[in-house]
């Protein structure tokens, strides 16, 4: 007896492959960990919807209204472990929401930058989930 599988499932189940075979590993209901948010003057939510991710994962970062226009806030930056830049976005003055990337598996520091170019202020923050293959 033979299954059928639909076009939708086979394409699927191919871009799953093809994921892991770029990344090497899957990571099964990611959650985020942040230090320090509570005390934050600049970000106030960090939260993950995906579930699951592939090296990284989309992080919707919900900022306080003063970060952009008391604080002056223009740019938001990922940095790795190892001091590499992982992902990059610029706000406006009243945007209080942003989209970034974070990479799975280590500790990495969120930076809220002026339009000076000066950290205004940093936290540290890490996803983490069940690892698969």
């Amino acid at each position: 007896m033979s299954k059928n599988y639909s076009r939708r499932t086979l394409l699927k189940a191919t871009a799953m492959v093809g994921t892991l075979g770029v990344s090497g590993c899957l990571t099964l209901s990611p959650t985020v960990q942040t230090a320090n948010l509570a005390n934050s003057s600049i970000f106030k939510r960090i939260s993950i919807s995906e579930p699951w991710a592939s090296g990284r994962v989309a992080a919707s970062i919900s900022l306080t209204s003063a970060a952009t226009t008391k604080h002056g806030v223009r740019m938001l930056t990922v940095i790795k472990q190892d001091g590499t830049e992982f992902d990059t976005g610029t706000v406006q003055s009243g945007q209080t929401s942003k989209t970034l990337f974070l990479p799975v598996g280590q500790t990495a520091t969120l930076s809220a930058v002026n339009f000076d170019g000066k950290t205004v202020e940093t936290i540290d923050v890490t996803v983490s989930g069940t690892k698969i293959v």
